[in-house]
């Protein structure tokens, strides 16, 4: 499901920071450091939030949690969490953080997004962070969410904005970021996602996931403080959207 299925079993093989455009499992996927982040708790929170406002969903499905960098702020927002990956060696960070956390409602398994093995209306929320820019077929991965949502679950979907120069910089470099320069444009994310959802929200984020210190973290800061104050949604180099189930 990804373009290179060996490419986040060495990232989690080969922890170290980011290089240029190229994510690192210290600031990008290491759930001990990402989930004591208080700027990144506070952007999931507010992601969490926009499912969970009429009573937190009591069967909750995590599509693509990768490392599990956001799972203490999602089992919050849940009753109970079922989270896949495709990479296994991911899936086994995520499963080692729950246990030594003791988040006993969260159960990590590796699935194919495009092919989960569960029954119809089996859950009542669907979260896709950061998914599907990497995979195949993301038409089918939203099939996928609808038919395991019960009729009016809520799915929402975190990705990338490539209208954003940063976005589209970072995104354009690295061979397996590169689907995002097709699909993570708003106008396009909605057009698919609304083939089989009806759309509820959608805004621009000026947050990143990254637990950038120093230097980096300064000029990111600034760069993303900019676009705040004086950009228009659309320009913002994240987006969120969330969809209700139709029929």
């Amino acid at each position: 499901m990804t373009p290179d299925p060996d490419h986040y079993r060495g990232v989690v093989r080969d922890p170290r920071r980011t290089r240029l455009a190229r994510c690192g499992y210290l600031d990008r996927f290491d759930p001990v450091r990402l989930n004591a982040s208080p700027r990144v708790r506070a952007l999931y929170d507010g992601l969490f939030r926009l499912i969970s406002d009429g009573g937190a969903p009591p069967r909750l499905l995590d599509i693509g949690a990768g490392t599990g960098v956001y799972l203490d702020t999602l089992a919050r927002h849940a009753g109970s969490v079922v989270a896949v990956d495709a990479s296994a060696d991911m899936i086994r960070v995520a499963r080692d953080y729950c246990a030594g956390r003791g988040l006993a409602g969260i159960a990590c398994a590796v699935a194919d997004a495009a092919a989960l093995p569960f029954p119809d209306g089996a859950f009542d929320a669907v979260v896709a962070l950061d998914v599907l820019h990497h995979v195949d077929r993301p038409a089918a991965v939203l099939a996928e969410a609808h038919r395991v949502l019960r009729p009016g679950g809520r799915l929402l979907v975190f990705e990338p904005n490539v209208l954003n120069p940063a976005m589209l910089l970072v995104h354009a470099l690295p061979r397996e970021e590169r689907r995002a320069l097709g699909l993570c444009r708003p106008r396009r994310l909605r057009t698919l996602a609304e083939a089989r959802f009806d759309t509820r929200h959608w805004s621009g984020v000026c947050q990143l996931v990254t637990d950038a210190s120093g230097l980096r973290r300064r000029l990111l800061d600034a760069y993303l403080r900019a676009f705040g104050l004086l950009a228009p949604e659309w320009l913002h180099p994240r987006q969120v959207w969330v969809g209700v189930k139709k029929g």
